[in-house]
């Protein structure tokens, strides 16, 4: 009767600490979502004296709508990477193919990636990696190469896509 007391409440206690932690599978995209874009506020319209107050709403706009020649600041230039990150860098031949990281397209090669890295440098979640050659005339056909990456792997300094396929460089 003791045990069956202290194992039910050992049950119960892990069972209410997966529920108060929830799950832990991670998002595939969630280590490498874009940041959002950089908001200021519009300041408020002046009145002139007399005049009926108007209610006015801060609405977020965008800081620059065109790609910054130089990264803003806190993000580290192509070959530095954040903490818990690692530079990733995606090149094609020919280059300019497409290339989606996970599904989401993120540019076109040659291109600098940060993906998310455990202290030892192993992908820290499943990745899938395409290169879409795209056909530019009508004698050729557009072909795409798939890279995938499993938790086992160390992320490579250099993944280098052929519409054939792909060549890793590891650091």
């Amino acid at each position: 009767m003791r045990f069956s007391r202290s194992l039910s409440a050992v049950v119960f206690s892990a069972l209410s600490l997966v529920l108060a932690v929830g799950c832990s599978t991670a998002s595939r995209t969630r280590a490498l979502a874009p940041p959002p874009p950089a908001v200021m506020p519009v300041p408020p319209a002046e009145t002139a004296p007399g005049a009926p107050a108007v209610p006015t709403t801060h609405a977020p706009v965008p800081t620059s709508a065109a790609p910054a020649a130089t990264p803003p600041a806190g993000v580290p230039p192509a070959g530095e990477a954040a903490p818990g990150m690692l530079d990733l860098l995606v090149e094609s031949a020919p280059s300019g193919a497409i290339i989606v990281l996970d599904g989401v397209p993120v540019g076109r090669a040659p291109l600098h990636l940060q993906i998310a890295a455990t202290p030892l440098g192993f992908f820290p979640d499943y990745r899938e990696i395409r290169a879409r050659f795209v056909a530019s005339d009508e004698e050729q056909v557009t072909r795409s190469a798939i890279e995938e990456f499993t938790p086992r792997e160390k992320v490579p300094a250099v993944v280098r896509f052929t519409p054939d396929g792909a060549q890793r460089t590891m650091r």
